[in-house]
């Protein structure tokens, strides 16, 4: 493989990887997600678990409060989804990289978003508690699992190419001359 070819290769697994203002509005979009979330756990259960006797109007506010502010940025983050999904996760899957975790990701958005929307539109009282265990337990999960895709897509960016890797139709193969 040549040098310019190479370096193509490298050029575009850099390009995987989010730009700072990306980077960072996602970030801020799931800490504001995942810390309403445990907000609205908190104040959810803290009648149970600190003062049973309180009165359950007083919480009401505390939760729609914590609600709204879910709700807003699980529509930021369908935004941040969509555009990843046109971009990031469109290279990164045909370049090879990091495939396994970032479906781990995509496939724990998808339920997350699921979830949500049943919970908001769909649920009864009924089925509500396994959807919101649900719901919560893989939100929770979703930091951890977040940090794995990016430490594992940090150490494949220095992995180096090879021939394989070129099948996107996005990508020249070394082994294709080019007019």
């Amino acid at each position: 493989m040549s040098r310019t070819h190479e370096r193509a290769y490298q050029l575009l697994a850099e390009r995987v990887r989010l730009g700072v203002p990306s980077r960072r509005a996602l970030y801020a979009i799931i800490a504001v997600l995942v810390l309403s979330g445990i907000w609205w756990i908190g104040v959810h259960f803290a009648a149970t678990w600190l003062a049973p006797h309180e009165d359950e109007l007083q919480r009401l506010p505390q939760e729609a409060l914590a609600l709204k502010v879910h709700g807003a940025a699980a529509f930021a983050i369908l935004l941040a989804l969509g555009a990843m999904g046109a971009y990031h996760v469109r290279r990164g899957w045909g370049l090879r990289r990091n495939r396994s975790s970032g479906s781990v990701v995509v496939g724990a958005c998808t339920v997350l978003i699921l979830s949500g929307y049943a919970l908001y539109y769909l649920v009864t009282d009924a089925n509500r508690a396994p959807i919101s265990v649900l719901h919560w337990g893989l939100g929770l999960a979703f930091v951890p699992l977040l940090i794995a895709h990016i430490a594992l897509g940090r150490r494949s960016r220095h992995a180096p190419f090879s021939g394989r890797d070129a099948h996107h139709r996005d990508i020249p193969s070394p082994h294709r001359q080019l007019p």
